[in-house]
């Protein structure tokens, strides 16, 4: 079946952003402007356009989601040539393409809101099969290279993920009002419709942290305004990975590579688990509602307990002593001899 799809026929009427919004971003972001098409088919900065609008008409999408779906058609356009006129075609194409399945399953969720978008809301797409992948989890001493090479600003957003897990736009949602200085804990609004929390954090992190300039109340945000936090995060994460880049190659360890902003929430999920072995705390520490989701650290946490159960052991012989050890993530063990042994996994 092929659908005729003629832009004149579509209403299209061009956005209007002032470019401040994310909503300029976004256009800017996919390769054209709202009223100044560059770099793409004819046509089809219209019809983006256009299905931007629909996007953000349902009123229940993020921004970082619109963001997705409006490039995969493009890409799928303008690098893969799929005629988005043939659902045919673009079957055809999605068992061809060499996309992981992640990828192909918002390939057809971006195609579904594009069909519905032209009122053809009938014609049924493929369900894509998921394949399960585990995360990449580092060595702790391998996020300690990567915090104390990075600069200042990251490093303290690092030091943040790593004590307690975060996702990165929550993170990045932190106000100055958020941390609780004296209890050196940070109030969370979550993000992914999960659950708030209040998270215990470092002093070393507490200290650096409060380092940083204030220019807004937000940490983070250079601009404090929330429709930019999406579009501040993608080049924050963007300068993060050309600072990884360096040191991996500075350091001789392509692992580094692979550690990503996300990477630091899996990390500290599979070592609570590792140290606690109780799946509901690490669930209300992630802020999962569904603990589904939270099983699989049970098998990292395992996996990494059998292969690398290698520990640094510190003794403490005075109470601040103890307290330096605790702060630096050592766990207590026994006492002999009028000491206290810690150990910290490697």
């Amino acid at each position: 079946m092929r659908l005729v799809c003629v832009l004149s026929a579509l209403d299209v009427k061009p956005l209007q952003s002032n470019g401040d919004g994310w909503v300029g971003e976004l256009v800017r972001g996919v390769g054209f402007e709202p009223t100044n098409p560059y770099g793409t088919a004819p046509g089809l900065s219209a019809l983006l356009t256009k299905y931007i609008g629909y996007l953000l008409a349902k009123k229940v999408l993020k921004p970082a989601t619109i963001e997705r779906k409006v490039k995969t058609i493009r890409s799928m356009v303008q690098n893969h040539g799929v005629d988005l006129a043939n659902p045919e075609a673009f079957v055809r194409f999605l068992n061809t393409v060499d996309w992981a399945s992640g990828t192909k399953e918002i390939a057809v969720d971006s195609y579904r809101d594009y069909l519905h978008m032209m009122g053809l809301t009938h014609i049924q797409l493929p369900h894509i099969r998921r394949e399960e992948t585990l995360p990449f989890i580092p060595l702790e001493s391998e996020l300690d290279a990567l915090i104390a090479a990075v600069t200042l600003k990251v490093s303290a957003f690092l030091r943040l993920l790593k004590d307690t897990g975060v996702r990165p736009i929550e993170a990045w949602r932190l106000t100055w009002l958020d941390l609780d200085i004296p209890n050196r804990s940070v109030t969370i609004t979550p993000a992914k419709y999960s659950r708030p929390r209040k998270l215990k954090i470092n002093e070393p992190t507490l200290n650096v942290i409060l380092s940083l300039p204030r220019h807004t109340q937000y940490v983070w945000s250079p601009s404090g305004v929330k429709d930019r936090f999406t579009v501040e995060l993608a080049h924050f994460t963007r300068n993060y990975c050309k600072q990884r880049k360096r040191i991996a190659a500075k350091l001789r360890n392509p692992r580094l590579r692979q550690i990503s902003l996300r990477t630091f929430r899996h990390w500290k999920a599979t070592m609570e688990y590792a140290k606690t072995k109780d799946i509901v705390h690490v669930k209300q520490l992630l802020g999962h509602k569904n603990i589904q989701n939270t099983l699989k650290y049970i098998h990292l946490a395992n996996a990494l307990t059998t292969s690398t159960s290698e520990y640094v052991s510190k003794v403490a012989t005075t109470v601040d002593e103890a307290c330096a050890l605790i702060d630096r993530g050592f766990e207590y063990v026994c006492a002999m001899d009028d000491t206290k042994l810690f150990r910290k996994r490697k």
